[in-house]
């Protein structure tokens, strides 16, 4: 590969420098294999996921990937900013997509347990995301782990609080309805919290209407990257009764729905 320095500065001398050549292997980029390939080991060892169904969770994973491209080429974002926020989106898409993997494992525990595996589950997928992205700088590769742990936490607390209401019985809309409640309620009071501490600490409170506003917008990001992953929870049987599981609900039969609805239409 040979690179080439370039910059227009009129008549004041060249525009191009001298060129250098830089002799590229494949292995240079092995560490950012790292996070994909425990990915495919969940897919191959776990046996509950040998079957030909459970690739169908590759799906909501290219579908957060297509959206976030399409968001990036609307907002026209540089490339340096753009490059870190691939990171998160990355490691965060697979931790979730290794939770369902990994569902079976995880529920049908107790609720503690349950989450306190979730969690350790993110943070691994996120650590191991943040060492492989992230191999020049310890500085940026733990300011992404520590995003990518309150994603991490918004997530599964408003997974928790969502199962808690619902506990009883379980429609899509119903769960849907309070799982963007919770997370945006779990995103923006964690914000504060967070910002309220590290105030405290540093001796300087930030303005708590923008943290308020970040929190919002962190809890509305978690939803939308979690909106693919439970329409194929609900419209598949196969991850529907994954999802059941984990979190320990009764789902409302279907005449029993159907009643409700058209009542609500009524």
């Amino acid at each position: 590969m040979k690179i080439v320095p370039s910059a227009d500065i009129g008549d004041l001398g060249p525009q191009q420098g001298t060129s250098v050549t830089y002799d590229w292997r494949w292995y240079y980029g092995a560490p950012t294999l790292a996070l994909w390939l425990a990915l495919i080991a969940a897919f191959v060892f776990i046996k509950a996921n040998r079957n030909p169904r459970v690739l169908l969770l590759l799906l909501p994973l290219l579908i957060v990937h297509l959206l976030w491209l399409g968001f990036t080429k609307v907002l026209s974002l540089s490339s340096s900013p753009r490059c870190v926020f691939d990171q998160v989106l990355t490691c965060f898409a697979v931790g979730l997509t290794m939770l369902w993997l990994l569902a079976y494992q995880v529920g049908n525990r107790n609720h503690f347990v349950t989450f306190l595996s979730a969690l350790i589950i993110m943070l691994m997928i996120s650590l191991l995301g943040a060492v492989s992205y992230t191999t020049g700088s310890s500085e940026e590769a733990m300011a992404i782990l520590v995003f990518l742990s309150i994603l991490a936490m918004v997530l599964l607390l408003g997974f928790a609080l969502a199962g808690w209401r619902c506990r009883k019985r379980c429609s899509p809309v119903h769960f849907m309805l309070w799982l963007a409640v919770c997370t945006l309620a779990v995103g923006a009071g964690g914000m504060l919290v967070f910002a309220l501490i590290m105030g405290l600490i540093i001796g300087d409170l930030p303005p708590l209407l923008a943290v308020l506003i970040v929190g919002l917008v962190c809890g509305l990001c978690v939803y939308a990257i979690e909106l693919p992953y439970m329409i194929l929870a609900f419209y598949s049987s196969f991850f529907r009764e994954r999802f059941y599981a984990c979190l320990r609900l009764r789902p409302v039969p279907p005449q029993q729905q159907d009643a409700s609805e058209n009542r609500q239409s009524e």
